[in-house]
């Protein structure tokens, strides 16, 4: 069962983000799918009786960060189908943003928010320059991860601060230590 719960937990995040970049415009179409599967573990998870007390509240607090996202979301979609602009936490300010703008990960795994900002600034610069590579946001993590550890150890800092740029019609991800 804990590991049940730790899958949903990611399947949430993965949600999230994909709902985020279909919101963004970098999507398509929202991810039905998903949201399906995840809808229907959560269904059984809050069916299912459980005995250890501190699972039962760690469960209990998904669905309610679950039932939070998905009216977020609902709304959200009918702005869209209203043909209004969604109402978005920052979304603006990311649609505006230089890609210039240093994002600080200390660690890939713990700074979830900040990957996505990565590699939502990566899909925003792909498409800036026309390419129609589809990134994995694993691949994405792993190079992070790699880099960062180098990093760190090379410098001795806490944080790196990784920028997205494109030149001579690629673009890169220049990193460089937070002192």
């Amino acid at each position: 069962m804990e590991e049940r719960v730790k899958i949903l937990e990611n399947d949430i995040h993965r949600l999230k983000t994909q709902y985020d970049q279909y919101f963004m415009g970098v999507q398509k179409l929202p991810p039905e799918k998903l949201a399906r599967d995840v809808a229907k573990e959560i269904r059984l998870m809050s069916t299912t009786s459980v005995t250890n007390t501190a699972l039962r509240f760690r469960i209990q607090q998904i669905v309610s960060r679950y039932n939070t996202f998905l009216n977020y979301w609902q709304r959200n979609l009918r702005e869209v189908e209203e043909g209004r602009v969604p109402r978005r936490k920052g979304a603006a300010a990311d649609l505006n943003d230089a890609n210039d703008d240093i994002i600080e990960i200390s660690s890939p795994e713990v700074d979830r928010d900040q990957m996505d900002k990565l590699f939502q600034a990566l899909t925003r610069e792909y498409r800036k320059i026309g390419s129609e590579t589809t990134l994995e946001m694993s691949k994405v993590r792993r190079m992070v991860q790699k880099q960062t550890r180098e990093l760190k150890e090379k410098y001795g800092c806490e944080k790196i601060g990784y920028r997205v740029v494109s030149e001579e019609g690629k673009v890169k991800i220049k990193a460089s230590p937070v002192k």
